[in-house]
């Protein structure tokens, strides 16, 4: 619940009341930069589950593209995400084990509301993490998500949104990593 309240204290904070966009047309394409707080947690299977957690930013790109259907936007994205922070071993175990990157492509599907977009994505994540022996792991799996972005003008956009990510037996624990980020694009 608190993802939630997060979420909405970002999109009224990132309004701005000044600025307004001269179209709502949200068809083209679209890059930018996005900053992101993860939040790792790591479980290891079975029983007498014993879990760890870890958290930090990461920094990367993303972009797409969008059709508007009208009321409807369909869209696909792609993002890179990088960021070096500390996700304790499950089990114990000498050393400090870190998650790096997440590489992620979707589709999403919004409603058009004007100069805002509220959408939903469903995609796929790739992951990589180094683990207590500073050996480094990739695993993939599911992503999905909210957001809502906020034309600026024809050019500019800004906007935010959350993901959960579900990494299974990743270096045999259960993954989950949920995202709170921010982003500012440029269209194209």
């Amino acid at each position: 619940m608190q993802y939630i309240r997060v979420f909405a204290a970002c999109a009224v904070l990132m309004t701005p009341v000044a600025a307004q966009a001269q179209g709502s047309d949200w068809t083209g394409l679209y890059a930018g930069a996005q900053l992101d707080f993860a939040d790792v947690e790591l479980e290891v299977p079975g029983g007498g589950t014993t879990t760890a957690d870890g958290d930090g930013l990461m920094y990367g790109l993303s972009g797409g593209y969008r059709q508007d259907l009208g009321q409807v936007v369909l869209g696909a994205a792609a993002s890179l995400s990088f960021g070096n922070f500390d996700t304790p071993p499950v089990g114990g175990g000498g050393g400090d084990a870190s998650f790096g990157s997440l590489a992620t492509v979707g589709v999403e599907v919004g409603y058009d509301l004007g100069e805002f977009l509220v959408y939903g994505e469903l995609g796929h994540t790739w992951a990589t993490r180094s683990d207590a022996g500073d050996r480094r792991r990739y695993e993939g799996g599911v992503q999905y998500g909210i957001g809502a972005d906020y034309m600026l003008n024809e050019q500019i956009m800004i906007g935010g949104g959350i993901s959960r990510i579900d990494l299974d037996d990743f270096g045999g624990s259960d993954v989950t990593v949920t995202t709170f980020g921010a982003r500012a694009a440029f269209r194209f």
